[in-house]
């Protein structure tokens, strides 16, 4: 019986500081939980924290090639994301080669930056997705060499996985087949 008795007390006082919190006046509150009945400390003005947003970005990793697949997938991905693409070039490449890839993104309506890696690729790519926390994934051809050693060597030494998926994708365009008519 004490134990109820108790308990029903408990209850009781939760539900009078629930009837205090809900309808009595700041400095009664103050006072019926046992607070000093000055007027309240005014609360400061919230700190508002702007931060500019950085537009997603996909990155395709290229040495001249990718014209194909790899940038459509790019691309596709892009326009279904509200992304920019970052072209993450390496070795000597033709600006012909570039050229080509920038128009495609032109025309498709992408906002592109071309950025060269510089002469080690892989630290290249690990700084620039460190220092890119909006990207979404890496775009590589599974055949170029830079991608094969982040594949093979880089991923691997990180215990298995880097911060962003490393899409592979082969760089083939639609082959046509023409046959001689009879005619």
């Amino acid at each position: 019986m004490k134990r109820l008795n108790t308990e029903l007390k408990r209850i009781l006082s939760a539900l009078a500081l629930q009837h205090a919190g809900d309808y009595l006046p700041m400095r009664e509150k103050l006072s019926a939980l046992g607070g000093s009945d000055a007027s309240p400390r005014q609360a400061e003005r919230p700190v508002v924290v702007t931060s500019s947003a950085q537009p997603k970005r996909v990155a395709l990793i290229s040495d001249g090639r990718g014209a194909g697949a790899p940038l459509d997938y790019a691309i596709d991905t892009c326009l279904q994301q509200g992304a920019q693409i970052d072209l993450l070039l390496h070795g000597e490449i033709e600006q012909s080669r570039i050229n080509e890839l920038e128009e495609q993104l032109r025309q498709a309506g992408v906002i592109s930056r071309t950025l060269p890696l510089g002469s080690d690729v892989t630290t290249g790519i690990l700084e620039y997705i460190c220092n890119h926390p909006s990207l979404l994934f890496l775009v590589g051809i599974p055949d170029d060499t830079s991608v094969r050693v982040l594949v093979e060597e880089v991923i691997p030494h990180h215990g298995g996985q880097i911060p962003v998926p490393l899409v592979l994708i082969e760089d083939r365009r639609p082959e046509v087949s023409y046959q001689r008519s009879a005619a």
